[in-house]
């Protein structure tokens, strides 16, 4: 049984005035702040200005934190990203709840559209939150993630809305949720008392941090509308059985979903309400929503009908989700429309630390696609964050981006490592955010599995069996058409782990979250199998089907390291000294223990990729170390999921990256930036996933001295008999090494096949290598793997000496630029760049990004929107744009 639904336009405050006007549709109008003016006031404070006139006060944003809109109102003059400036800001345990508790004021006009009733919405505050109508309080809600509905008058009225803080706001004393007070309160964003890789946020997210709308209507509204399918098999095709149903609303509406083709096959029932049952009908010939490599995300949409007026429309998508035991994974995996499917993905926070973009729909879209762009086929949206808007679920329905939603309970703070298996203290709030957010986000097509939290253990305390109940309960009877998985590892409880159990563990473990020797990728659990379990009894290997979390160091481009740090300093090896703003910024170290698989190699020998692999410069500059960086974690990232793919239906069902995008400039973790600019991690994983049918080269073991070539098909389909060249350059000249050709036998889908071996040149360094296969032509920086005498096989760059090159380029059109090498080296990761006058342009949806350029070499570079003045080129060996020639 699929549902597949979006959830109600109505209470997710999306509904638009039906096509056709009607008197009988409900019309909406957004209280937010960029169409009527709200100000702030300080109850608690002797001057905080509550008994002054509500016109008057400190401006508010909303949607808006408290923090965002005194930061909006300029307080502190303080961009609180940049630098350590977000030390600077008042936090709330050093300031106490009173200067974080604040009314939000507003009028609200008298009604417009002619109907007799009206309803307030919020759709998300935080954490406690009263109405007053006229200073009479009206209702109150508990915790970030329910919605508050309220009856309010036709005629003008003073509006406000009190927020205060958590009652156990805590104090960031540790990298993993500070002293874990905030657990406590349940339903909210943990990561806001900090982690590793950011800081605590100085409000704790408190405030009216989503929409707020007022909505008339003319009779009971129709809530939560969900459309319930059950796939039916047609041939080579489906049908569907569609039950379309509402939370809330009147009896006797009817429904109609319109066919994509065929009029005649339009399907019609009646609406299902509390009370009122109501009726099925057959989708003849349905088109399925599929994610996005596998097929087209297609979206249907339902009609609600009184009488023959549309009175609510909302888009809804035709699939089937399901998690299975897979026995050669010997674990959990999952099939979409009952094809497997391979999970390769990233985890997920939120957009920003302070919640400004909660309903930004672009910036959804631009960060969904990044993740599409780097070759994601899903998001596990983690325990210790939010649960994610409609405007996130919307993307990923248009994109056909598959998401792991989880409820917000993390190991760090909630029993297993620290805080209590009791916590929260409420359960009952917690419960009822739970439903709220089923209900809200239950008819996403993209929403793929819930989750119960984040290393959660053991299965019976955590999360409390009550709360544990009443998630699989209310997942089974609002939802139905969803796994539920009670926590994403049991962090090496090897004895109490039964991998047939697949809703009761994503994994055993999780990791590693350091730089290895790129061939540690392509053994089976890299790092973790160096790890001494004292309960692994009976798991030798121990089966890790889905790893949900692993991952490594990452950094940012030059120009997008001096975006927000301000010092010029940079980190020493292995990570010390470490300048104040890189520690501020949650920086980690490029260092690999080499001395893991290498008997012949002291324990505990530690390398750093940044100063060891290359010739020796004094003194590193942010330049070159960014540079550097930049090989270096392409090298890593590719290496890891080709480790993974080459290994896939045998050992492995999936794998998510820790983690794909970062809430605030963090210096850990991340493929892009929070200003939107991808990294070479992001290309290095691009390389790997872009393509189902692809050919990678493993670096562990080797054949007698030569590199193993693979071909992988994650597709549906047979992947044909073809040919598959490599080509291996010199470095830094450029100049043809030699060239292998292999014929690549037909691989059946979800299958991995032998192409050959490859021989490394015999020369000391990195290499260009180029792998040509199916018209694509995809690329790699690697030294010999198989050079077991090498301090870090494969990654050998001492011929990597400054090698400056020129590249000259030219307008070829409104979107295209041309650009060629005119030096004498090869121009190794070259990163196109977009700029309107001195503003770079962000994000940018490229036809090639991090290439690379032989001397004399010439590449056609093209982009789908947005407008620019100028495109610049930098890269490793790439002078920066303000020294570039500007097209």
């Amino acid at each position: 049984m699929a549902a597949l639904v979006w959830q109600s336009c109505l209470l997710l405050l999306a509904v638009e005035r039906a096509r056709g006007d009607s008197s009988r549709a409900p019309c909406v109008h957004d209280l937010g702040s960029a169409r009527q003016s709200w100000t702030l006031c300080w109850p608690a404070l002797q001057y905080g200005g509550c008994h002054s006139n509500s016109s008057k006060g400190v401006r508010a944003r909303v949607p808006g934190t408290v923090l965002a809109s005194m930061l909006e109102s300029n307080f502190s003059g303080l961009d609180p990203y940049v630098g350590m400036n977000l030390q600077q800001l008042p936090d709330i345990h050093q300031v106490g709840p009173a200067f974080y508790r604040v009314r939000y004021r507003t009028k609200v006009a008298p009604a417009s559209c002619g109907h007799p009733f009206r309803t307030l919405i919020l759709r998300g505050a935080s954490y406690e939150s009263r109405v007053f109508v006229d200073g009479v309080e009206r209702a109150n809600v508990t915790g970030m993630f329910r919605r508050l509905r309220v009856p309010v008058p036709s005629h003008g009225f003073d509006l406000e809305v009190e927020t205060s803080p958590p009652p156990h706001f805590g104090v960031n004393v540790s990298g993993q949720g500070g002293d874990h007070q905030l657990a406590k309160d349940g339903p909210l964003a943990q990561f806001a008392l900090g982690w590793d890789w950011v800081q605590a946020t100085p409000d704790r997210n408190t405030g009216l941090w989503d929409k707020v709308e007022v909505m008339e209507h003319s009779s009971q509204l129709v809530e939560d509308l969900y459309v319930r399918t059950a796939l039916l098999q047609r041939g080579a095709g489906h049908d569907a059985l569609l039950t379309v149903e509402a939370h809330k609303g009147p009896c006797g509406l009817k429904w109609r979903v319109r066919h994509h083709a065929n009029r005649s096959l339009d399907a019609e029932g009646t609406l299902a309400v509390p009370h009122c049952p109501g009726s099925s009908a057959k989708l003849e010939e349905a088109k399925l929503w599929w994610p996005w490599q596998f097929g087209d995300p297609y979206l249907y949409e339902v009609e609600i009908l009184d009488g023959d007026c549309a009175i609510l429309r909302q888009p809804f998508g035709v699939r089937h989700s399901e998690v299975f035991y897979e026995p050669r994974t010997d674990g959990p995996a999952f099939r979409i429309n009952g094809v497997r499917i391979f999970l390769a993905g990233v985890n997920w926070i939120t957009t920003d630390q302070l919640l400004r973009f909660s309903t930004n729909s672009q910036r959804y879209e631009d960060e969904v696609r990044l993740m599409r762009t780097a070759g994601a086929n899903v998001i596990r949206v983690w325990g210790g964050g939010i649960a994610e808007r409609p405007e996130f679920y919307r993307a990923c329905d248009r994109l056909g981006m598959l998401v792991y939603q989880e409820f917000w309970m993390t190991g760090d703070n909630n029993g297993a490592q620290a805080g209590s298996f009791s916590w929260p203290l409420d359960h009952q709030v917690f419960v009822d955010n739970v439903q709220d957010t089923i209900l809200l986000l239950r008819g996403h097509p993209s929403l793929f599995w819930w989750g119960g939290g984040n290393e959660l253990w053991p299965s019976d305390r955590s999360p409390p069996m009550d709360i544990s109940r009443a998630e699989r309960g209310l997942v089974e009877a609002l939802d139905g058409s969803r796994p539920y998985i009670q926590t994403s590892s049991l962090l090496q409880q090897m004895q109490s782990y039964d991998p047939k159990n697949v809703t009761a563990a994503l994994s055993v473990d999780d990791g590693p979250y350091g730089s290895q020797v790129p061939g540690e990728f392509f053994q089976r659990n890299p790092y973790l199998r160096f790890q001494r379990y004292p309960n692994r009894t009976g798991l030798e290997p121990f089966p890790l089907s889905i790893n949900p979390e692993l991952g490594g160091p990452n950094f940012p481009t030059f120009a997008g390291l001096r975006r927000f740090i301000r010092t010029r300093q940079v980190p020493g090896r292995l990570g010390s000294p470490q300048p104040a703003e890189f520690a501020w910024h949650n920086f980690e170290a490029f260092v690999v223990n080499t001395s893991l698989g290498r008997p012949g190699l002291a324990n505990g020998t530690l390398v750093d990729p940044i100063y060891d692999l290359w010739p020796r410069v004094s003194p590193m500059d942010q330049k070159t170390y960014a540079d550097r960086a930049s090989v270096v974690q392409y090298v890593q990232y590719r290496s890891l999921f080709e480790g993974y793919l080459q290994h896939q239906w045998s050992w492995y069902a999936g794998l998510l990256l820790w983690k794909g995008q970062t809430p605030w400039p963090s210096l850990r973790g991340f493929l892009y930036d929070w200003y939107l600019e991808a990294n070479s991690a992001h290309q290095g994983m691009a390389a790997a996933l872009q393509h189902t049918d692809h050919v990678l080269v493993s670096l562990e073991p080797c054949t007698l001295g030569a590199a193993n070539v693979y071909r992988v098909n994650r597709g549906m389909e047979d992947a044909p008999e073809t040919e598959v060249a490599l080509t291996f350059f010199s470095l830094p000249q450029g100049e043809v090494l030699g060239t292998s050709r292999f014929q690549a036998p037909l691989v059946e889908p979800e299958a991995v096949a032998l192409v050959g071996h490859a021989r490394w040149p015999r020369r000391d360094g990195a290499l260009l290598l180029r792998v040509h296969h199916n018209g694509h032509v995809l690329e790699h920086l690697l030294s010999d793997p198989c050079n077991g005498d090498a301090l870090l096989p494969a990654m050998d760059y001492g011929n990597l000496e400054p090698t400056p090159t020129t590249l000259r380029a030219r307008a070829w059109g409104a979107f295209e630029v041309r650009v060629t090498n005119v030096g004498a080296f090869a121009a190794l990761l070259v990163h196109p760049r977009l700029w309107n006058g001195t503003e770079e342009v962000l994000p940018v949806w490229w036809n090639a990004d991090y290439f690379n350029l032989l001397p004399g070499e010439m590449r056609r570079i093209t982009w789908t929107g947005p407008v620019g003045s100028d495109v610049t080129f930098s890269g490793f060996n790439v002078r920066e744009p303000e020294e570039a020639l500007v097209i």
